[in-house]
């Protein structure tokens, strides 16, 4: 069966998508299934704090007197009652702090899923950067290298350059041509992971804009330390989980207090169809069995729930202030090698290259000093692409860190204070 022309002809790829990070960490914060259900979790624990603070409903019944066998109801007294228990008032209010306590904590939780969101997103971002900064510097040494070529080849054929010369720009435009496929190919395995996160298809290509250096924290580790124990969720959650942990230990220790029970009933003769007698009731529990399970270990197992809490804090908190010092470490050091490669190593790099090509066209050097400097400026610029994309992962895990951000005007989602700003009804 014939067929047209039109049938084979394959449609362009697409052009990629202009992205920036802000976006796509509003498009995750949005569709992140973790996040939803975190949220979610809190949202049914503040749903349950009310009824916390509420004692069990109350008993209505009736039974039958006077019967002269079982289940004979020709003669019969009826007596209706109404019955409603009332816990110590101790129990109902630490009930009611350890459910808000559980909402707090849910809270935390979810901020914290939050943060480890944007976290998820940023890290694929950055290396996505590195990956197309990297290529396009190696795109831009291959024009260099086609230059030389085109400088050797003119000089071979006026027999001003033997002809390994030529081979030698030839091998060195080759070896640069291998480099862009490899890192080709670290764009592509870039972009798809950052497609799997965002649940798009793997072959979703994004173009990065040119974006400012974000800038350095100006405060020293230990601000930073203080800043995290005031704002990072996770560490918030364990304070709170100690707070939970005592007032659980206090109503360990009162649960013996007695509960109130009050009763009243109405009693109803046989052959009067009005209600003849009334009876009023109050009751006492008598802590028989829990002042038992309180000396059986009750309270110690209480007690040391709180120390288990404080001791899961403090270990908590030391893991945060090392990851602090670690991305402040990584942070310091690709600044300073960014700043370094921007005001000296790039520019005269590139002053070397020039020169060194200047020279070669003129018959004042040889190939491979002409080479070597070419090889130098496509070190010093994967380099300096390198420290930057480091400079920027470096932020992202000190972000993560602290548990916001530490310039109080920057992005809601991204900001220290976004952190700790309660959603609707957060208790």
């Amino acid at each position: 069966m014939a067929s047209t022309d039109s049938e084979f002809v394959m449609s362009p790829p697409p052009s990629p998508e202009v992205v920036t990070l802000e976006r796509l960490l509003d498009e995750a914060l949005r569709s992140s299934p973790g996040l939803r259900a975190k949220r979610r979790a809190y949202e049914a624990a503040s749903a349950r704090v009310f009824s916390a603070w509420l004692p069990n409903d109350p008993e209505i019944g009736t039974d039958v007197e006077g019967q002269s066998q079982l289940f004979r109801f020709d003669r019969r007294d009826n007596e209706y009652s109404i019955e409603q228990t009332v816990p110590f008032p101790t129990t109902l209010i630490l009930k009611g702090q350890i459910a808000a306590k559980d909402a707090q904590i849910a809270y935390q939780q979810y901020k914290e899923e939050e943060r480890k969101v944007l976290w998820h997103i940023e890290q694929p971002y950055y290396e996505l950067f590195l990956a197309k900064r990297t290529r396009s510097a190696l795109e831009e040494t291959q024009g260099l290298a086609e230059r030389l070529t085109h400088v050797v080849q003119a000089r071979y054929e006026s027999n001003q350059a033997g002809q390994q010369d030529l081979l030698k720009a030839s091998i060195e435009s080759s070896k640069i041509g291998i480099e862009r496929y490899q890192w080709n190919e670290h764009v592509h395995l870039a972009e798809a992971h950052l497609s799997h996160i965002l649940n798009r298809s793997l072959e979703t290509s994004y173009d990065i804009p040119e974006v400012a250096r974000s800038p350095a924290p100006t405060f020293s580790t230990t601000d930073l330390e203080q800043l995290a124990l005031r704002v990072r969720p996770e560490l918030k959650a364990l304070e709170i989980g100690i707070q939970r942990a005592k007032a659980s230990r206090w109503m360990a220790a009162t649960t013996w207090l007695p509960n109130v029970t009050g009763r009243i009933e109405a009693r109803q003769f046989s052959g009067q169809g009005h209600i003849r007698e009334y009876d009023t009731g109050l009751f006492l529990s008598v802590p028989v069995w829990s002042l038992l399970k309180g000396i059986g270990g009750e309270w110690k197992g209480a007690g040391r729930d709180v120390q288990a809490c404080e001791a899961r804090y403090t270990e908590m908190k030391n893991e945060v202030w090392l990851s602090i010092h670690e991305a402040y470490s990584k942070v310091k050091t690709a600044d300073h090698a960014v700043t370094t490669y921007e005001q000296s190593i790039l520019p005269q790099a590139k002053q070397q290259a020039e020169v060194a090509l200047a020279s070669y066209e003129a018959g004042r050097s040889d190939l491979l000093s002409l080479i070597d400097a070419q090889r130098m400026l496509k070190d010093a610029q994967i380099a300096y692409y390198k420290f930057l994309a480091n400079y920027e992962l470096g932020l992202s895990d000190l972000r993560v860190a602290i548990g916001g951000r530490w310039e109080p005007t920057t992005r809601r989602a991204r900001d220290a204070t976004a952190a700790v700003t309660p959603l609707k009804g957060t208790p």
